[in-house]
This record gives C-alpha cells, sequence and structure tokens, in this order.
C-alpha cells in the first residue's frame, strides 16, 4: 500500500474499469478513489457495529491531502469513542436548516402566542445569511457577531432584544427535537442603562408644530394621541373603530402586551382627533394599512421626519410616553392611576416616576408647613397671612 501524497495523488491514472482504490499504509482506512472519467476523491472505508461503511470524505482538489487525512483521524477517533461517523453524516444531511426553524418558529409559536410576531418576523429576518445553514453549524461565535452587529447599527438595546429572541427560537428547537444545543444559551447581553429622556415645554412646542405642518393625516393623528392617552405605538396601530366610544370617550384595547384587553379613556381633545380621522367610516381600522395586517405597522420613517422638522435629538417614540407618565407625576398624581393610565400591570413598571411624585408630595409639604407656621397660639392666623 501507498503513502498518500500530493504527488502520488497527481500522479494516479483513470482505471480501465468503474474505479480504482489507492489505500494509505499509514491511515487505516484512509483511501483516494479515482473512477473512469478521471475524478478522485478521498475516502474512508471500514466496519463499524459489524457494517461495512464508506464515507466520502471529499474531492481532489477542492481538498487537500492534509486536509483529508486529518478528517480521516477524526473519523477513526469517532470510532474508538464509540461513535458512528457514517450515521452522524447521514444525520447531519437531514438537519433542519436555519430557514425551516425561522419560519416554522414564526409560523407554530410566535404567530399563535405573540402579539408582536411581525415583530420577531423582521428581527430573524437580519439571520437570513444563515437559512442554508445546518442548525448545528451555528454557533456561539455566529450569534456574537450578529448581536455586535446589530449593536453598531440599530443600537444595543435592539441587540439585546434579538439575542433574546434567538435564544427563544433555538430552545424551542430543542423542544421540537431538531436541535441538541443552544448556541444564545451563554451570550451575555449589553448592559442596558434606565432611560429617562423627557420632553421638555419647548420640545413638546416644536412638535407639535411640526406635526401641525404633516401632510398625512394619520401621521398628523397617531402620535398626538400617543403623547394624550400613553398607550403603547402597537395597541394604537392595531385598533378599530368598533373598539372606540367617541360618546363615551373609551377605548377599548385588544392588542395589548399582556394580551388582557383593557379600556383606556379619552381626553376631549383626543375624541376630536379622532372624529376627524379620514378612517372613519370607511375603514375597520383608525390607521389602515394595505399589508397584511390591513393596518400601518411601520412608524420609524414618519418619526424620523416630525424629528428633523422639530430638531429634536434622541427623542424615540417611547419617550412620549414616558413624558406623559412624567406630566403626571409632576402634577401629583399618585402612581397606582399613572400605572393605570399607561397600562401597567406590575407597579413596579411605573416606580420610574417616584421620584417625580415625591416633587408634588414636597410641594404640598410646603404649602402645609407655611399655612401651619403662619397660625397663632390661638389657631388664628397672624396679621396679615
Amino acid at each position: 500500500m501507498p503513502h498518500l501524497t500530493k504527488s502520488l495523488v497527481e500522479a494516479a491514472k483513470p482505471p480501465l474499469g468503474a474505479q480504482a482504490f489507492f489505500r494509505d499504509d499509514e491511515i487505516r482506512g484512509f483511501a483516494l478513489r479515482i473512477i473512469a472519467t478521471g475524478a478522485k476523491s478521498f475516502v474512508w472505508e471500514g466496519r463499524v457495529n459489524g457494517r461495512m461503511r464508506r464515507i466520502t470524505i471529499g474531492r481532489y482538489p477542492d481538498l487537500t491531502v492534509a486536509l483529508a487525512r486529518a478528517q480521516a483521524l477524526r473519523i477513526r477517533t469517532a470510532l474508538a469513542d464509540g461513535r458512528d461517523p457514517y450515521q452522524e453524516r447521514e444525520l447531519k444531511k437531514h438537519e433542519a436548516s436555519f430557514r425551516g426553524l425561522r419560519l416554522r418558529y414564526i409560523q407554530d409559536y410566535s404567530k399563535l402566542h405573540k402579539r408582536s410576531w411581525l415583530r420577531d418576523e423582521r428581527r430573524l429576518a437580519r439571520c437570513k445569511n444563515w437559512d442554508t445553514r445546518k442548525l448545528s453549524d451555528i454557533n456561539a461565535n455566529d450569534l456574537l457577531k450578529l448581536q455586535q452587529r446589530i449593536a453598531q447599527a440599530h443600537g444595543r438595546i435592539e441587540a439585546n432584544r434579538t439575542l433574546e429572541l434567538l435564544r427563544a427560537v433555538f430552545n424551542k428547537a430543542e423542544a421540537w427535537g431538531l436541535s441538541d444545543t443552544n448556541p444564545a444559551r451563554r451570550l451575555e447581553r449589553f448592559k442596558e442603562s434606565r432611560r429617562e429622556r423627557l420632553l421638555t415645554d419647548g420640545e413638546l412646542r416644536r412638535l407639535n408644530g411640526a406635526v401641525a405642518e404633516e401632510i398625512n393625516p394619520y401621521w398628523r393623528a397617531y402620535f398626538p394621541l400617543l403623547l394624550l392617552t400613553g398607550v403603547r405605538r402597537s395597541e394604537l396601530l392595531a385598533i378599530r373603530w368598533a373598539e372606540i366610544d367617541l360618546s363615551g370617550q373609551m377605548l377599548r384595547l385588544t392588542h395589548t402586551k399582556s394580551g388582557a384587553p383593557r379600556f383606556a379613556p379619552l381626553p376631549a381633545t383626543a375624541v376630536q382627533i379622532l372624529t376627524d380621522l379620514p378612517s372613519r367610516g370607511t375603514s375597520e381600522f383608525l390607521f389602515p394599512g394595505t399589508g397584511r395586517t390591513h393596518h400601518l405597522v411601520e412608524v420609524k420613517t414618519a418619526w424620523a421626519r416630525l424629528c428633523g422638522r422639530a430638531r429634536l435629538s434622541g427623542v424615540t417614540i417611547h419617550d412620549l410616553r414616558r413624558t406623559l407618565g412624567s406630566r403626571l407625576a409632576i402634577a401629583g398624581v399618585n402612581l397606582p392611576t399613572i400605572g393605570k393610565a399607561l397600562g401597567h400591570t406590575n407597579l413596579s413598571a411605573t416606580q420610574i416616576y417616584a421620584r417625580l411624585d415625591l416633587a408634588a408630595v414636597a410641594r404640598a409639604l410646603e404649602d402645609n408647613a407655611r399655612a401651619m407656621l403662619s397660625l397663632d397660639a390661638e389657631g388664628e392666623r397672624l396679621v396679615g397671612e
């Protein structure tokens, strides 16, 4: 038996018959296979659990002799560990691709259990370059690179949310028997600092001016309604006219974050904005759209246009909701009431406004102190008070 080298492989001639084998004298089972057309490939042959197996390692010259030899050694090592490399390779051929997992997660889980399935779909679309890869070929380093790329392009919070989604997707792959590992399990999220950006009176005036100049009547109504009601942006986009009681100044939210319907009061100004919407009497939704949901979904472009017009920097759509909560707290509204206005199911979510609520308490104490100190010993107010 020859020792397989580059010069020997290149010198090997096509056989007169169907195929010929040149077996290596060092690694048992390792061989060069050449067919009548002259095509050459490296193989490993041997018995696995009593059955004769032939595993194609790779074609030459796509695969070098050195790399083929290393692969043959890995096959021998697998056999020594009691594994069946042939069966492992066959299983991998039929292993689910990331595309299959991505589509199944949306169809069989996200659409059925999550109001935000469209957001999941958009986030997973960032991973389409993995679609043809087997699940076992995707590792923690792939996810780490994706996390860093999203952080640079869209910010650390969005990178964290995408990582959390992928962790859930691979958890489902394990539960469905498609994979036995989760490459996202041990990856760490970026640290997130609590955001406290509020719009000042001057910024609100500029935003109101920019809204008044907006040509699109739906965006001209949508952003003020967010600010006036505290409703989440996805909740407001999905509202139907059947869920609004204009005379009773109330709307019923069915597409909530918690999944439980809730009622939200409508200030008179909000009622007037709704009354003027062109979709009233012509569409099922307040903000009709042409996509799969039949209502508007993407708001970032319109928001960016308004911010540019209003000269607002570093302001997100969610800051409108936070601004409402803060102004209620400064006005002295108690935290449970603020929580109800914002649709919080847990009071801990409202604690961000606690220090602002204390400002109203401080003002009340100051007023009370002045009133008490103005009394004389007989309980009458001092002259001049």
